[in-house]
């Protein structure tokens, strides 16, 4: 019986991965293995685990690869200190997954965070929004947690950009929608787009990143169920004092992708709202009224007040607090006098 010729079989792909975690690591053993473990412990078991070392000079490193070896979901760079957008970008290079999610060292999930996103029926060009639990140090002797007021939002395809473009705004005036950390993007998207964190930022480069690839979604799902569980952790960056001149150049920046077509006028009023407070916590912080950098923040306030008061419209004012800061702008800025604003602002604490 002669042998039958052998039958070429059809090239087959591998489904590719559902979810890629990527987790920048920098100074964490106090909080990492809990990260990972809440991680790991996910319902939704087809994800990788992406531990990117950031230099971390204690024994974070040591505790990736220990948890390396033990599963194979889960895979270490190590690299030099070189910042947390190097250490998200390192993710972003490695990732596998049909769509990427970031985590913070210091912060957990619960299980069925992962479940939660990839039920969501999402595709390229959408994006993934969960609500979290914001943890806090105990002040006289009593837990203080808080959950924030996500609403449960879903925008199709063929409701399109703009209806997007009005949940972003919910989303931005309760501040949850800079962040990365609690979101799920395409991977597809993001390579077609070429986005990058940008390592030249110290302050808001995970807004600066989250602003350009919304310019680009056509739906989003939002849930108010809480899967991510922020801890607060005293002298992180993001609550640490801003050089001046750093925080306004990071805002110029987001203030030119606020600007272009995706963007609506609320979104746009929003975030001069959100920089105005910015720029009254850190006047108040200047060593001095005498300054360069009192005198650097008190014009741009000035400046800022007048693209807020462009942007305000009365549909947008429907709050007790945005009717405080246009109030508080009024009496601060409304003079155009930088000494004015200084000597309000710090010894007013308007």
């Amino acid at each position: 019986m002669k042998n039958r010729p052998d039958i070429e079989k059809p090239h087959i792909r591998p489904k590719p991965m559902q979810v890629s975690v990527i987790v920048p690591v920098y100074k964490a053993e106090k909080y990492l293995e809990a990260c990972i473990e809440s991680i790991l412990c996910q319902t939704m078991p087809d994800f990788e685990l992406l531990l990117v070392d950031d230099g971390s000079p204690d024994r974070s490193g040591a505790i990736c690869d220990r948890y390396a070896a033990r599963d194979g979901r889960v895979r270490v760079f190590h690299g030099p200190n070189r910042g947390v957008s190097r250490a998200r970008n390192t993710g972003l290079d490695q990732a596998r997954g049909e769509f990427v999610v970031f985590v913070d060292a210091d912060d957990t999930l619960a299980p069925d965070h992962l479940e939660q996103f990839c039920n969501s029926g999402i595709g390229e060009d959408g994006i993934v929004f969960t609500n979290l639990i914001e943890e806090r140090p105990p002040h006289g002797g009593r837990e203080r947690v808080r959950q924030y007021p996500v609403p449960d939002r879903r925008i199709t395809p063929q409701q399109g950009h703009a209806a997007c473009m009005v949940v972003l705004a919910e989303l931005l005036r309760i501040r949850c929608f800079g962040w990365t950390w609690n979101k799920m993007f395409s991977r597809a998207t993001i390579k077609r787009l070429g986005l990058r964190f940008d390592e030249t930022l110290s302050y808001a480069e995970d807004e600066v990143f989250t602003a350009r690839y919304c310019c680009h979604i056509t739906h989003l799902v939002s849930h108010s169920h809480p899967t991510y569980r922020y801890r607060f952790v005293a002298g992180s960056l993001l609550h640490r004092p801003i050089d001046p001149e750093v925080l306004i150049r990071t805002r110029t920046l987001l203030d030119g992708i606020y600007a272009t077509e995706y963007y609506n006028d609320e979104m746009r009023y929003l975030t001069c709202r959100l920089f105005f407070s910015r720029l009254r916590r850190e006047l108040r912080r200047c060593a001095s009224s005498e300054s360069p950098q009192a005198d650097l923040l008190a014009r741009t306030m000035i400046d800022n007040w007048q693209r807020l008061r462009r942007y305000a419209r009365p549909e947008y004012r429907r709050s007790f607090y945005d009717r405080k800061i246009l109030l508080l702008g009024w009496l601060a800025c409304g003079g155009g006098k930088p000494r004015r604003t200084i000597r309000l602002v710090r010894g007013l604490h308007l």
